[in-house]
């Protein structure tokens, strides 16, 4: 059967777009979409007939891509990615470039420690630490932080693929609890940045929505209380870390849906009155991001 024919009946029978029946295809085959489109009359393998049916089976059910791939793109990295963590966003690269753009700023002193709060597939802190230069990647600490150990494994993966791995510890932790003592007990530690991209969804827009995530795992989309349940116990231990430390300053950028600005604000008042906040817009024009120091 030829790329054309087997493009056109998995078109009909599994109802894929052309694009997806083209994307799955580059993937089953292992040969690229240019390719594809350049020879349709080209004969496809047995191998490669029945790999693609399994994989466009799977995309009909409306499985990601990227799962079925099994890696995705994020700041022009390519990032190991399974059922055991979330596909990284477009809108997340925020988080990363204004991380990036503080530690380069020297008039704000550069952090002692670098903390990636609920790291995943670990596509935030490895994109930092690939992104600054040697001599000052070099004096940080980094740290990425998650409460399950399956994702930890992804993470370290990813770390090793991009050649980071040196440079971060993986720390099995409920958000920020390994922290404080840490703190204590180094008194050279000054200044932290702290990444927090923790769970937000609200169970009724999981539940809108659930086509779309439902191959992802629930623990790190779905918080309580409107999506809000982990930045509450997330400022809460925050809080904690300054009053047993209190001669820290930290920076801190988190994630948020763009309906809970006003609510997360009010949050980040409550547990945090001390701390200067400021918000930002994603590619979209959507609020996405909040700026914490204190």
């Amino acid at each position: 059967m030829t790329i054309q024919e087997t493009l056109r009946k998995a078109c009909s029978k599994y109802k894929l777009s052309p694009l997806d029946a083209e994307i799955i295809l580059s993937l089953a085959g292992n040969m690229p979409k240019v390719y594809i489109l350049a020879h349709p009359e080209k004969k496809l393998s047995p191998a490669q007939i029945k790999k693609y049916h399994s994989f466009a089976k799977r995309r009909s059910a409306s499985e990601p891509i990227a799962y079925i791939a099994g890696k995705k793109e994020f700041f022009g990295l390519d990032f190991v990615v399974n059922k055991n963590v979330l596909i990284p966003r477009p809108e997340t690269e925020l988080l990363v470039e204004h991380a990036i753009e503080r530690i380069l700023n020297t008039k704000c002193g550069m952090p002692d420690v670098i903390i990636d709060v609920g790291t995943g597939s670990g596509n935030i802190i490895v994109s930092i630490a690939k992104n600054i230069p040697n001599k000052i990647k070099n004096k940080i600490n980094f740290y990425a932080v998650d409460i399950s150990k399956k994702s930890l494994e992804v993470a370290k993966k990813n770390a090793k693929k991009n050649k980071t791995d040196k440079n971060i510890k993986f720390i099995q932790s409920d958000l920020l609890e390994y922290f404080p003592l840490l703190a204590e007990k180094n008194k050279k530690i000054k200044n932290i940045l702290i990444i927090a991209n923790l769970p937000y969804v609200s169970s009724k827009i999981y539940h809108v929505n659930k086509n779309n995530l439902k191959f992802e795992p629930k623990n790190a989309l779905i918080s309580e209380n409107n999506g809000l349940n982990h930045y509450k116990d997330f400022f809460k231990q925050l809080r904690y870390l300054s009053y047993k430390c209190y001669m820290l300053h930290v920076i801190c950028f988190v994630e948020f849906s763009p309906e809970q600005k006003s609510e997360i604000s009010r949050i980040i008042t409550r547990y945090l009155p001390k701390a200067k906040s400021e918000f930002f817009k994603d590619l979209a024009g959507k609020w996405r991001m909040a700026e914490l120091s204190f």
